[in-house]
């Protein structure tokens, strides 16, 4: 775009002036050039605005998480799809995979783990594996969730003196945004000028408790990045907070719900049957069925099933009933597709509905919420919330002395998912193993199991099992045939 004579003569006066004439200018340009972007009768009332994720996420956080909280409550759709997800991501657990090099380390290093696996909540009422559910959970539901970490003091009596403790985002001050002389404040995440996370500015309690706690005060307090983990699916560049997983279909959501209750009452009123009868011989006239009259005076009369009667004269019978319309299981399925996109969850998990779905497309449902959830575990939760924890672990034993400064990696084991074909995926992985496609390891590892474990495990099991005489490979199964293998000896 070239600059015209007012172009450079504003821009000589007031560079800040020219530069936004500039930007308007090319926005218009660029309006003009795709047709998403005219004007017509389809997008009438679709207004969207060029502001930042976190403007935008400012106006609507604290609402949108409230209501994915009811719908999470109360909703028995937005309830499962909710656990099925954390459930799938977290199940019973990751498990830490630690290689010193030193096989005596390692068990020092997985003694300790058990401990702090035992003893990890500052509430001492879960696990560390309950806990990551809990954090996966919180952030599908509520978007984000935080991680207080707190050093103990030995006397506290823990092998480990280091507890976590899972706070809801709600203890993070939304409302505090700010510049500093040094960084920002964006809703309650403070930056330094190089854009790093300095800390969270946390309340001292939840700001919609029910008791006021001792020495805890609604101001919120700064709270250093040393000792705060911050869990979230941040989606555009530059976000401070993140959103709910049900953003793109509570409103759905709340339709089917709707829907469902509308088509309840519409059920009960067809389910009713009346009849009016109309008689020329007024009130005393010849009664279809008994007659009794009711605690305000009027008459009424009661007719029995399988009942046949013969009218009086000038008496007239007719019966009213509401008509039976509508598709409502179509209806609930298009609008459970929608949800199920919108969520990630296939719709056979969210809606527990098999109807219609053969061994195909099951599998190919499985196999991108799989990626789903792999994408979620490896670019989230891993390091976000378990690498930190484990760093802080090792560190806290080397401070203690128990084992040697160094930096020990981690890799971290997530339980497997449910085999569709357990026969077929065996040998798919025999086959794998055999051609160098994966190692032992990895196998190990995908099965959410520590090699080194299980090894010694089959080193301890195989002499026994030589001895008893029990064999897991037959003679006569070659180049892993299982179609027809011999008995086993």
């Amino acid at each position: 775009m070239e600059l015209n004579w007012l172009d450079r003569t504003l821009d000589w006066i007031s560079p800040s002036l020219g530069l936004r004439r500039v930007k308007a200018r090319k926005q218009a340009e660029i309006a003009l050039a795709y047709d998403a972007v005219r004007s017509d009768r389809r997008k009438g009332g679709w207004n969207p605005n060029s502001t930042s994720g976190d403007y935008e996420i400012g106006v609507s956080l604290v609402k949108m998480r409230d209501q994915a909280r009811a719908l999470y409550r109360d909703n028995p759709f937005a309830r499962r799809i909710s656990r099925e997800f954390s459930k799938r991501a977290v199940g019973y657990g990751l498990t830490p995979q630690c290689d010193t090099g030193n096989p005596a380390l390692n068990a020092t290093v997985d003694g300790y783990w058990l401990e702090f696996v035992r003893n990890c909540s500052s509430d001492q009422r879960t696990n560390f594996y309950a806990e990551q559910k809990r954090i996966a959970l919180a952030a599908f539901v509520s978007g984000e969730c935080l991680i207080r970490m707190w050093n103990r003091r030995p006397e506290d009596g823990l092998a480990v003196p280091f507890q976590i403790q899972v706070i809801e985002s709600d203890l993070l001050d939304h409302g505090k945004t700010e510049t500093l002389k040094d960084g920002w404040i964006t809703q309650g995440v403070e930056f330094d000028l190089l854009g790093h996370i300095r800390g969270y500015w946390l309340f001292g309690q939840h700001p919609g408790g029910i008791v006021q706690m001792p020495n805890r005060t609604m101001t919120s307090k700064f709270v250093s990045a040393e000792y705060v983990l911050y869990h979230g699916e941040l989606e555009r560049p530059g976000d401070a907070r993140a959103v709910t997983r049900l953003s793109a279909v509570m409103n759905t959501l709340r339709d089917l719900e709707e829907y469902m209750d509308a088509n309840l009452f519409k059920k009960k009123i067809e389910a009713c049957f009346a009849v009016n009868v109309e008689t020329a011989e007024g009130p005393d006239g010849a009664p279809m069925g008994q007659r009794m009259t009711d605690a305000n005076g009027r008459t009424v009369e009661k007719v029995e099933p399988g009942m046949v009667t013969y009218t009086g004269p000038g008496q007239k019978v007719s019966t009213m009933a509401p008509s039976v319309n509508g598709d409502f299981p179509s209806d609930v399925k298009t609008y459970g597709k929608a949800i199920s996109s919108g969520s990630g969850v296939p719709y056979v998990t969210a809606f527990d509905d098999l109807e219609a779905v053969n061994y195909s497309s099951y599998r190919g449902g499985a196999i991108s919420f799989r990626e789903d959830v792999e994408e979620y575990r490896y670019n989230w939760l891993i390091p976000q919330v378990l690498d930190p924890i484990w760093q802080r672990f090792i560190d806290t034993l080397i401070l203690k002395g128990a084992i040697p400064q160094k930096a020990y990696p981690v890799k971290w084991n997530p339980p497997p998912f449910d085999l569709l074909d357990r026969r077929a995926e065996a040998e798919a992985d025999e086959i794998e193993l055999r051609i160098g496609k994966t190692s032992f390891p990895e196998l190990c590892g995908k099965q959410g199991v520590d090699p080194e474990k299980r090894m010694k495990e089959i080193e301890q099991w195989k002499p026994r099992l030589d001895k008893a005489g029990v064999t897991f490979n037959p003679k006569g199964a070659v180049n892993g045939d299982s179609q027809n293998p011999p008995p086993v000896s």
